[in-house]
């Protein structure tokens, strides 16, 4: 069973555990195992600005175990706060439990909610196929990309696309 919840600062060190196994194992995230990692204490106040401006953060759990979050935030800046954009991690091991599909479902019926909001945005990897296939399946749309953006750690490069939502 997948419970979904609102995260609260005390989630913040699993999230960051998440993201360093997820580093550790994939090729999908920007930080590499030698770069410097994100600590809890810096993830809780970035969740704390993001709440105060209008974001979500978001915790799926399987079983009382957290296996993974999404992140969502909106622009202070006035042209921009019709917009948002986040980032999601499932563990790899629970991949293809549909808890990617969960948090993105949630995340677009809670923005449907949200005044102003009229956009979500996201940017993934070309290699991520995976992921792309379930923004494509919730309805977003490439907008572009750049090309070789990402040195992959074989030396091969992937590409940022650049996909959205209409609310």
């Amino acid at each position: 069973m997948l419970n979904i919840r609102i995260a609260n600062p005390e989630d913040a060190e699993k999230i960051v555990a998440i993201k360093k196994d997820i580093v550790m194992a994939t090729d999908f995230l920007l930080r590499l195992p030698e770069d410097e990692q994100e600590t809890a204490e810096e993830y809780r106040k970035k969740m704390h600005k993001k709440q105060e401006s209008g974001g979500l953060t978001l915790i799926i759990e399987h079983i009382d175990e957290v296996i993974g979050f999404l992140s969502f935030s909106r622009s202070s800046y006035k042209r921009l706060c019709h917009t948002g954009s986040f980032g999601i991690s499932v563990k790899p091991e629970c991949s293809n439990m549909g808890a990617g599909t969960k948090l993105l479902s949630y995340l677009i019926k809670w923005a449907k909610e949200q005044e102003g909001l009229e956009k979500i945005n996201l940017d993934v990897f070309s290699n991520n196929k995976t992921a792309i296939h379930l923004y494509q399946k919730l309805g977003f749309k490439e907008e572009g990309k750049q090309v070789n953006q990402i040195k992959l750690k074989d030396g091969s490069y992937a590409d940022i696309i650049f996909m959205s939502l209409s609310i």
